[in-house]
């Protein structure tokens, strides 16, 4: 046994609260060291000479229960506001740690990727979406003109069924 266990353990033996078992421990203990030995000796002397001072037992005041009685039946009950009171200052700290999750996660989810329409795509690289058209209706020739328009529409017709796949 340690020494801080049987100080612990010291003022129960001088009290009488000991079990038999952990007291014959601690009496083993005490035969071995001499600081514990010396504390219990100061224990049973502060022991001794407290028996000695016998205080007078404490006497309430007069009419103590006739009051005591009157205030314990005066005692109003709770108002609803300071129910109310009490509920809100539980609730308000859960709502606010609620929204700030909540506005956390917002923030950290990421949104869907967009698909951007080609259009979309040349306005972003600052480019007209118009220009591949103005070329087609600025050739000279006519066959030109034809071909350039039959081929724009076949990439588109491309575009659509890759679409699809």
């Amino acid at each position: 046994m340690n020494c801080r266990r049987a100080e612990k353990l010291i003022s129960r033996l001088v009290d009488g609260r000991l079990e038999a078992g952990t007291a014959a421990r601690l009496e083993e203990h005490l035969k071995v060291c001499p600081s514990c030995a010396r504390l219990l000796a100061d224990y049973r002397q502060l022991q001794s000479l407290m028996s000695d001072l016998r205080l007078p037992e404490a006497e309430p005041l007069p009419y103590f229960e006739q009051r005591l009685r009157a205030r314990l039946g005066t005692e109003s009950k709770p108002s609803l506001w300071a129910v109310v009171e009490r509920w809100y200052a539980a609730a308000v700290p859960v709502f606010l740690v609620v929204a700030m999750v909540l506005v956390g996660i917002l923030f950290l989810a990421q949104p869907a990727e967009v698909q951007l329409s080609q259009s979309e795509i040349l306005l972003f690289q600052e480019q007209s979406p118009l220009a591949e058209t103005r070329a087609i209706f600025d050739a000279q020739k006519p066959e030109d003109r034809q071909l350039q328009l039959l081929f724009a529409g076949l990439d588109s017709q491309e575009a659509v069924r890759r679409g699809k796949q």
